[in-house]
């Protein structure tokens, strides 16, 4: 008797265009050049994806979709080659979780310090419950959905990545290799099975051969995740979120809920999406047997595709606004604060909940199974709670930010920061009368200019900025012509009498002194004071605790108690003596900063640091 049963590829030739009359050329620049781009109007994702799809079986792309699937080349055998205890004792088990007792019983994962409420203008968001100090954990939550980067040569870096568990993150001393893929390991028999049972038997033969890009702008395989989380749940998306928001069970329809940017994305970006979600789409029908379970279930199994392809554009687009990017810390390299041991993505819907600012209050940290959200500043009664987005730097231009907000979020970022540093743009000059105001020049009619100070509301004659600006710009090209840096010394000057004593204008100028001492390696108490200067400015923005800042000042301690010329101080002025007690005090300080990050076991250089500043402060005497 012969045997009629059909492969999924074969199911999928025959559904989506294969054996019709479709041509497709196979010269690269004519389907290029063929019109698939979809631009109908749409009310939703699932809406969207459904014309779209139809428009891709008329016009012959479905065909490359199908044939791209169906040629993915040979298997990746990434660990028959490798040395399976590589970085065997790099293991991070540090951690830092919310005590039972101060739980939050209406937010999963929460502190009862943070509170959920419904804004008018950002929608759900978290405000501080009471008075929260610094250095509080505010959310410990284990990602929902997790996706940790290959070590692969091919899509991954061994050099500075340890091997992850595929389930659940975890560093693993000793793992399993899932033997289909070939891939992905696993730190136990449980997390193992239970990733087999509920996704990793579908995503299985794709991950053997690369079909998805792991980098970090590219959401397809992370959205696939998360559509395979919901049907292992029976895509329940009710939720009770008047009882408590999360759910430990089945956290689907909180992940459901989740903010999607699509209506605010440009019609190539929805196609893009559109385009990535239908090869997944087609990766599933032919490539796994996910629709089995449904096929009892469902009349028209047609439908389920079309279904399931609009969960993925929905999933695609949150994951987009809404991942952590994980970057492991390496506890056992370095200072153990920039040092990272793999890298990938998460979706946590708690944490999800918090918005964006360039100089926030609380901080993400990523312990080796959850992620941590801390409070970096004091926060008041009411004020929401903020983090800063990894792929933002807050010491960048108010531009620069704005730029990555808006081509990677799709929104324009209008936190305190970004408008704070907007109206110093506006008014840069420092008031001549109370000498702390910020002023801004303003032309009269009568051809004359005064200064208006923003702060005491008064006038003053501008003369003083205006000379003096005209002595910084022959500075300016002195040191172009010399590169002495007695000019760089004027200027500075200079810009202390027009520019208030914390804008950006003398932080160039600081950081440039600075690097000019450091080079000479000549003057100890420069390079403290400039140094010691940069950092009083960057501290009146964004907090000490911020990483970029704290890792430089911790270069900045180590790289002036290493100077030849320092270990030799003997006679010192009382200004320099001052300088010294500034930079002592920060030294005392910075231990407690880094205990916000690290263990008390990794700062053990720290002692070393104070010996050193303890022998030269006995050979110092006062001139």
């Amino acid at each position: 008797m012969k045997n009629n049963t059909e492969t999924p590829d074969e199911i999928g030739g025959k559904m989506y265009g294969e054996g019709n009359k479709v041509e497709v050329s196979t010269k690269p620049n004519e389907f290029k050049n063929r019109k698939y781009f979809f631009q109908e109007n749409f009310v939703n994702e699932c809406d969207a994806f459904v014309k779209y799809f139809a428009a891709i079986k008329d016009n012959g792309v479905m065909l490359h979709i199908i044939r791209d699937i169906k040629n993915m080349g040979d298997y990746c055998d990434l660990f028959n080659n490798v040395n399976k205890d590589f970085y065997r004792e790099s293991i991070n088990l540090y951690n830092d979780s919310i005590p039972a007792d101060e739980l939050n019983g209406n937010i999963l994962y929460a502190s009862k310090l943070v509170k959920l409420i419904n804004s008018p203008d950002k929608g759900r968001c978290l405000v501080a419950n009471a008075v929260i100090p610094k250095n509080k954990t505010l959310i410990f939550e284990p990602p929902t959905v997790v996706q940790v980067k290959p070590l692969c040569t091919c899509v991954g870096d061994r050099e500075s990545s340890l091997y992850r568990c595929h389930n659940c993150g975890v560093a693993c001393k000793m793992f399993f290799t899932c033997d289909g893929c070939n891939i992905c390991v696993f730190c136990s028999r449980a997390c193992m099975m239970y990733a087999y049972t509920n996704y990793h038997r579908y995503e299985c033969y794709g991950l053997q051969r690369h079909f998805w890009s792991m980098e970090d702008t590219d959401y397809s395989y992370l959205s696939f995740r998360m559509m395979l989380y919901g049907a292992s749940k029976n895509f329940r998306s009710d939720s009770t979120v008047g009882q408590c928001y999360g759910d430990i069970d089945n956290n689907y329809p909180f992940l459901y809920m989740l903010e999607t940017n699509f209506h605010q994305l440009g019609i190539a970006k929805v196609n893009e999406i559109l385009y990535k979600s239908s090869k997944n789409l087609m990766y599933l029908i032919m490539k796994t047997t996910f629709f089995d379970i449904f096929k009892d279930q469902r009349a028209d199994i047609h439908d389920l595709y079309l279904y399931i392809g609009g969960l993925l554009v929905k999933h695609y687009c949150q994951a987009q606004t809404n991942n952590i990017i994980l970057k492991y810390p390496n506890l056992s390299t370095g200072f153990g604060i920039n040092v990272v041991s793999g890298t990938g993505k998460a979706i946590c819907p708690t944490v999800a909940l918090l918005s964006h600012a360039c100089s926030p209050n609380a901080v993400v940290l990523v312990y080796y199974d959850s992620v941590a959200v801390k409070s970096i500043k004091p926060i008041r009664p009411g004020e929401e709670i903020t983090i800063c987005y990894k792929e933002v730097d807050a010491l960048l231009t108010l531009s620069e930010r704005r730029t990555i907000t808006e081509e990677i979020f799709n929104f324009t970022c209008k936190c305190y920061f970004c408008e704070y540093e907007r109206y110093w743009i506006e008014t840069p000059y420092r008031c001549q009368v109370c000498s702390v105001g910020k002023a801004k020049k303003i032309d009269l009619e009568n051809g004359k200019v005064m200064g208006y100070c923003i702060r005491c509301e008064r006038y003053f004659n501008f003369d003083v900025i205006l000379d003096n600006l005209k002595v910084a710009t022959i500075c300016q090209n002195l040191y172009k012509a010399t590169f002495a840096i007695d000019h760089v010394v004027r200027l500075a000057e200079c810009y202390s009498k027009i520019f208030p004593s914390n804008s950006w204008k003398l932080l160039d100028i600081y950081k440039l002194l600075y690097e000019k001492h450091v080079l000479g390696e000549e003057k100890p108490f420069e390079v403290m004071k400039y140094g010691l200067l940069t950092f009083s400015i960057l501290e009146h923005y964004l907090s000490r605790l911020y990483v970029p800042i704290l890792v430089a000042k911790v270069k900045f301690v180590s790289r002036v108690l290493n100077m030849r010329s320092f270990e030799k101080l003997k006679n010192v002025s009382e200004d320099q003596l001052d300088i010294m007690k500034i930079f002592v005090a920060e030294v005392m300080k910075m231990k407690e900063d880094l205990e916000f990050y690290l263990p008390e076991q990794k700062i053990l250089f720290h002692k070393n640091l104070l010996i050193k500043v303890h022998e030269v402060f006995k050979t110092m005497q006062l001139v």
